[in-house]
């Protein structure tokens, strides 16, 4: 099979981050996590909730629930669509029931953490 020009620049500059002794760390954007209502990526921070919180397969509660989320539970951020004062957030969960599920959680029951 043969890579792309991209693919095999993309895994020459990792090899070489790796034998530099660095590591490389990319976020996906928004249209990679499987999600075209987000409107602002904001990546590479984890949040807890803080409120127990339905996990949803979109950003409004007139979307399906995939499960319930408990206080604690460790949330990946990816992006966010905002409209007017609500923030639904789109990310992976990392600890808990759901851990490894992507879905859109309510801004305001995820905090992030310090």
């Amino acid at each position: 099979m043969r890579q792309s020009l991209l693919g095999r620049g993309m895994i020459t500059l990792a090899a070489t981050a790796v034998l530099a002794g660095g590591a490389v760390v990319t976020a996906p954007a928004a249209s990679a996590v499987g999600s075209s209502k987000c409107n602002w990526d904001f990546s590479n921070v984890q949040f807890d909730v803080v409120q127990k919180a339905a996990l949803r397969t979109g950003p409004s509660t007139k979307y399906s629930s995939k499960g319930t989320l408990s206080k604690g539970t460790k949330f990946y951020y990816y992006c966010e669509y905002k409209k007017g004062s609500t923030t639904w957030i789109y990310g992976k969960v990392q600890s808990g029931a759901h851990k490894g599920a992507k879905g859109w959680a309510y801004g305001k029951k995820i905090g992030l953490l310090k």
